[in-house]
């Protein structure tokens, strides 16, 4: 039903259960708008540091997810057996409240991952000691860095997908930058990302 506004006419007074229930539809109004947000997907994305490989390497069963594309993936970037250090670093030159990332570990169910975030002032904040899940067969939640969605390859193997959350929502980002802090763990990121930012009312 569309919306008929009630005009007065100069000196006529509005009853008080007509003002009221103006001011709660202002309220509720304000709460909306306050909470409406914007999603943002990434793909295909390049990093300046690490090196990506295809999903389906052909070399070593530990990397192969037996198929090129598997969802909107199609690159994954990892380290070394046994190494630790930068896996990537992505820009995004956006705000974002909660940023999305597809992970999974070979040798996982561990704490195996640091994530910086890297604003436009030049200021940092660091998550680490996220928690990876296994990616040969799908495991629960559990409490620590809980994935919210998984894909399955054919070969049965598997990428998680999880929710970092802003803690400055207020500042701009300029990169994002996943680190391996495992020597046994085998952290792969996912060349996809999604954010979802607030959107801010004009006052």
């Amino acid at each position: 039903m569309a919306f008929k506004p009630d005009y007065k006419k100069p000196g006529e007074t509005i009853r008080s259960e007509d003002w009221n229930r103006i001011q709660d539809e202002l309220v509720a109004l304000r709460k909306y708008t306050s909470n409406m947000t914007r999603s943002t997907m990434l793909t295909g994305l390049e990093s300046p540091i690490g090196t990506s490989q295809s999903l389906s390497t052909g070399e070593n069963e530990e990397f192969d997810y037996g198929i090129d594309v598997l969802g909107l993936i199609t690159k994954q970037y990892y380290l070394g057996s046994g190494d630790v250090g930068d896996i990537c670093r992505f820009g995004i030159t956006d705000y974002a409240d909660i940023i999305y990332y597809w992970s999974g570990a070979a040798n996982g169910d561990k704490e195996g991952l640091q994530i910086s975030l890297e604003y436009f002032d030049g200021s940092e904040w660091t998550a680490d000691n996220l928690y990876i899940h296994e990616w040969s067969r799908l495991r629960p939640k559990g409490e620590k860095n809980p994935w919210t969605e998984y894909l399955y390859s054919p070969n049965q193997h598997l990428w998680y997908k999880y929710a970092l959350r802003n803690p400055n929502p207020e500042k701009g980002i300029r990169f994002i930058s996943f680190k391996d802090t495992s020597p046994i763990a085998g952290v792969r990121i996912a060349n996809v990302m999604q954010y979802v930012t607030r959107l801010w009312p004009l006052e």
